[in-house]
């Protein structure tokens, strides 16, 4: 059965006085147990490494708080 949890993720990526950043509500759909608030900050960070390519290797800072 899939578990549905929200999260409050902040994260911020940069690198040679620029950056990216995402301070938002997401909402995770898992099909098994509820991930932690690591794997929650990583995957965003992820997404923002995706869409920002030239700040892979830059310097990383944030949080995820689950909400419920």
């Amino acid at each position: 059965m899939a578990t549905k949890s929200t999260w409050h993720v902040r994260a911020r990526v940069e690198k040679n006085g620029q950056y990216a950043e995402y301070d938002d509500h997401a909402e995770i759909v898992s099909p098994g147990p509820v991930p932690s608030a690591k794997d929650v900050h990583a995957a965003q960070v992820a997404q923002i490494i995706a869409q920002n390519p030239h700040l892979r290797g830059g310097r990383i800072t944030g949080t995820a708080t689950r909400i419920n």
